[in-house]
């Protein structure tokens, strides 16, 4: 039984919609709570005497490594159990890990802290994937998964905008005591005030219903796929699997180096203060985020009635191409303004092929697999993306751009390379796609 609507069905149902404005909020909030250390990093400096490349892999590896590497056995018991209470279970341990976050008095507690964020933030969008894909058609799956997906983009551009100022109330209050822990500097106080609210998130993801699996009798459990099955079928896609996955995983790197350090950039390279560029680049980013994400999920779903699963992965590679001169040019700008509207620009483009390519890959894989197929998507995508990303610019800046203002020289490398990376990904995924989706519809 079909847990989807019709083929006909004129709109959602407003099932569809809660399901979908629940599953935005909890991204929006993991968003907050991930970008939320890119606005700290001068205080980081400051109190903890961190190096930029430190502060990247808070940013970057402590969180990636985890989320992908435990992403793996979420997924398989995604396959298997309620999808709604992982997602719960998970969306309450990062939100407690990112108030814990305010405890932290060395580096290494904080990058302890910043693992369990990962941990916890690993169990949202295997569970999103593999729930929408059960309850919206082809037709509607890509709209639906850009809706969710622009929770990325609202949490980041919150964090930028809102943590700015945050921060900047934050730091004019008074260091607070507490017993055992001693003094919580105001940059601290900032995880309290980011971190706690999830926990009513997690509340709510909790209180949906679990749709019915597709091809699955209600009331059945679910088949447990061995493990020797699941690497026999990713062999078999492998060619398919291969420039999907490392498409989005260069794309996610090209994006997440510009939104890591584009509020860092605007400090140093033009003075501002923390709450001006965080406003500016949370503007940005809930721009960007909107156009890109929303507007990239209905393109996804115009080219799948055209071409099919292919077609999603045609606007994937049209997106690479048109981000990269905006990502070149954005560091070389006198005027700030100027430097964020085309980092607006980099960033709508990286993103806008998220929707089209988690759809691409609900297609391309059975629905017993979805889970565990999601999040080994997910752990190329994140261990490349997020793991690279900021450290690679973090690199550049401390040892190849090191004048006050490199940031700005390592972002204008970073970024376009790494989409010039994605579209070539993209081009080589058409053939193994179309060979993928056909040999599919023909079982």
């Amino acid at each position: 039984m079909t847990a989807g609507p019709q083929a006909g069905s004129p709109s959602w149902t407003l099932r569809q919609w809660l399901i979908v404005g629940a599953f935005l909020v909890a991204y929006v909030f993991s968003f907050i709570d991930r970008m939320i250390l890119s606005l700290m990093v001068e205080p980081l400096r400051r109190d903890l005497g961190l190096s930029d490349f430190q502060i990247s892999l808070l940013q970057g590896l402590a969180f990636a490594l985890f989320y992908t590497l435990v992403g793996l056995p979420i997924g398989r018991a995604i396959d298997r159990y309620s999808r709604v209470r992982i997602a719960a279970l998970g969306i309450a341990l990062w939100s407690a890990m990112t108030a814990m976050s305010g405890l932290a008095q060395t580096y290494w507690q904080l990058f302890t802290a910043r693992i369990g964020v990962g941990v916890g933030e690993a169990t949202l969008s295997p569970a999103a994937y593999s729930l929408f894909a059960d309850v919206f058609d082809g037709r509607r799956l890509g709209l639906a998964l850009g809706i969710y997906n622009l929770g990325s983009a609202l949490g980041a551009g919150i964090a930028m905008a809102l943590g700015g100022f945050i921060v900047h109330f934050a730091s004019g209050q008074e260091a607070v005591f507490l017993p055992l822990v001693g003094e919580v500097r105001p940059w601290q106080l900032t995880f309290f005030y980011v971190g706690l609210p999830g926990l009513l998130v997690a509340l709510a993801i909790r209180a949906l219903q679990e749709p019915a699996r597709r091809n699955i009798r209600p009331g059945a459990a679910p088949p447990v796929v061995p493990i020797p099955a699941v690497l026999r079928f990713a062999a078999l896609r492998r060619r398919a699997l291969a420039g999907h996955h490392l498409g989005v995983a260069f794309s996610n790197l090209g994006a997440f180096a510009i939104v890591s350090w584009m509020p860092v950039m605007l400090v140093r390279t033009y003075g501002w203060s923390i709450a001006q560029a965080g406003l500016a680049v949370g503007i940005a980013l809930l721009v960007g985020g909107l156009l890109g994400l929303t507007g990239g999920g209905w393109l996804a779903d115009r080219q799948f009635a055209r071409e099919r699963t292919v077609g999603r992965m045609r606007l994937c590679l049209w997106a690479s191409l048109c981000g990269i001169p905006a990502g070149t040019l954005l560091g070389f700008q006198s005027s700030p303004v100027l430097a964020v509207v085309l980092f607006g620009l980099a960033y709508l483009f990286s993103i806008m092929p998220i929707a089209a390519a988690a759809a691409a890959l609900q297609e391309l894989v059975p629905g017993e697999l979805r889970g565990q197929m999601s999040a080994f998507y997910l752990f190329v995508v994140n261990l490349i993306g997020i793991g690279l990303g900021s450290t690679a610019v973090a690199l550049l800046s401390d040892h190849l751009f090191t004048q006050a203002d490199g940031i700005r020289y390592s972002l204008a490398v970073i970024s376009p390379a790494a989409l010039a990376v994605a579209a070539i990904c993209y081009r080589f995924s058409f053939g193994p796609v179309a060979r993928a989706t056909a040999s599919a519809a023909a079982m």
